[in-house]
């Protein structure tokens, strides 16, 4: 069963509060810092922490990526 969160109005968009247990509890069951959260949408939106880890190897492998295609 999902869990329902309410819309909020930020300036002129709309953004969505997380319980702070519930990231406290994701970094300690994966040993990491969430720096950031991966949305995905069809058709539903699936939100997707992202760690420390994670964005680092992201940024290196873009960084990788730019300088092969120069």
């Amino acid at each position: 069963m999902p869990i329902i969160r309410k819309l909020i109005k930020f300036n002129t968009s709309k953004a969505i509060c997380l319980p702070k247990s519930w990231l406290e509890n994701a970094e300690q069951e994966a040993g990491q810092k969430i720096v950031a959260v991966a949305l995905e949408v069809n058709g539903s939106i699936t939100i997707m922490p992202v760690f420390e880890k994670d964005q680092r190897a992201t940024a290196q492998t873009a960084k990788q990526e730019a300088t092969t295609q120069h």
